[in-house]
């Protein structure tokens, strides 16, 4: 009885990620995937009020968790390391490429995260001179994509500083209409994702509780709002943008 009553109020272990990350025990997991990759089965939730499905509802097969922060650091670079070995069998260079880029988006938060700060700035300049080569030498390719997690991963470790060093210079290409910057949105993805991908940046900074008093916040919010009301901007934005942006300046719509 006294094993069984140890086992049950024992820290839980969560069950392996789909590429073999053990996340240790007490971990947290705010969501779940189907173990059948042709279901798309998921969904995310509030660890404290739900539990990870052994089935998946829709197919019937097996489930993984998906940690929550920060123990999704690791399941990530699981992921990722997963990919670059499946890029590097099936000698697939354009998945190769993409993992390449989220691996070095990857490294420049653990080092924040260590409080390697000297590493991480270090680590940011050769992701921003690989991203603007890329977007040089390729009008298809999608920077912002991989900006934008720069700046959430410098947010998540509790660094507006560093993500405004992300910022910044991001918002001078956009302005100076840089590579992958043009204007002619309605027929060129690329620079319609870097745009949306520019906007949630500063969004998300605005957003963080960290940077309700900072002393750049008034410079960042014109940044936004300058960004997003862009003539060429301003009509393909989402939803959610257009909403959270009504919110950090009521009444915007109206002005334009």
């Amino acid at each position: 009885m006294m094993e069984i009553l140890r086992r049950l109020l024992q820290p839980r272990l969560l069950p392996p990620t789909k590429d073999g990350y053990q996340a240790p025990v007490g971990a947290l997991a705010d969501g779940w995937t189907c173990d059948d990759p042709s279901c798309g089965g998921g969904e995310f939730f509030d660890p404290a009020k739900a539990a990870i499905p052994r089935r998946c509802a829709s197919c019937g097969s097996g489930t993984y968790p998906v940690p929550a922060w920060p123990w999704w650091h690791g399941a990530r670079r699981a992921e990722l390391d997963a990919l670059s070995d499946q890029a590097g069998q099936e000698g697939d260079e354009v998945l190769g490429t993409l993992v390449d880029f989220h691996l070095l988006t990857w490294t420049f938060e653990n080092h924040l995260m260590l409080g390697h700060r000297r590493d991480a700035l270090v680590s940011l300049q050769e992701t921003d001179v690989r991203l603007r080569t890329a977007m040089r030498e390729d009008r298809f390719f999608t920077e912002g994509s991989y900006r934008l997690e720069l700046v959430r991963g410098a947010l998540r470790s509790g660094d507006p500083d560093t993500a405004l060093r992300v910022i910044e210079p991001w918002v001078a290409l956009a302005r100076e209409e840089g590579a992958g910057y043009g204007t002619d949105l309605k027929s060129d993805n690329a620079a319609r994702t870097n745009y949306r991908c520019l906007v949630a940046a500063c969004l998300a900074w605005t957003e963080d509780a960290r940077t309700s008093n900072h002393g750049r916040r008034t410079t960042l919010v014109t940044w936004t709002l300058d960004t997003a009301g862009a003539h060429h901007v301003r009509d393909w934005l989402t939803g959610p943008q257009d909403a959270a942006l009504d919110a950090l300046e009521p009444g915007r719509r109206g002005r334009r």
